[in-house]
């Protein structure tokens, strides 16, 4: 029998620790978007891009469908996949968009075809991502183009909705591997 008087015991965490490293070096970007041919027609649409992305600014009518073509260009270096990883809309009151889709088709430069990337889907809910089928790009020069569907007809001229998609772009594998942003 122990008998502790005045003492504490007290049992220890034991913690290994191990070391990993990563080196970073700076490569070219893999794919780069930029001003495509019909970035601008006041009050239609118009467009910016930067280093990470892009935004398009957009207005909609009571048509049954709109589509903007070829407001972003987009250049590939390396091969690889793209997808939509993660769909986020936000609105100021009621759905503006009941279908969206971002189509990218090839210029005479591209060595792969593009395709369709849905975005809204079905009365204006975010499109399953990160999507199941990625779509296959060559080096070359395509363009993105969006086809909405708005819904119709418009119940207020001053509703707002924001869709911000992230995309992912695999270099190694046709698979869409979701990633947190």
């Amino acid at each position: 029998m122990i008998v502790m008087t005045g003492f504490s015991l007290a049992l220890a965490d034991v913690i290994f620790t191990y070391t990993g490293y990563a080196n970073v070096s700076v490569k070219g970007a893999p794919i780069a978007f930029s001003l495509g041919p019909n970035n601008s027609a006041s009050p239609w649409i118009s467009t910016a891009t930067g280093p990470t992305g892009f935004t398009v600014n957009v207005a909609v009518t009571n048509a049954a469908e709109i589509y903007y073509y070829e407001p972003i260009e987009l250049t590939v270096s390396t091969p690889g996949y793209i997808y939509v990883n993660n769909i986020t809309i936000s609105k100021s009151s009621t759905s503006l968009i009941y279908n969206m889709y971002v189509n990218i088709a090839a210029s005479s430069s591209s060595t792969t075809p593009g395709g369709s990337l849905p975005i809204i889907q079905n009365g204006g809910s975010a499109a399953q991502a990160p999507a199941s089928s990625p779509i296959s790009l060559g080096p070359g020069t395509y363009y993105l183009s969006l086809w909405i569907e708005p819904y119709v007809p418009l119940v207020s001229n001053s509703a707002t909705e924001t869709v911000a998609v992230s995309f992912g772009y695999n270099v190694v594998a046709n698979s869409a591997v979701p990633v947190v942003t």
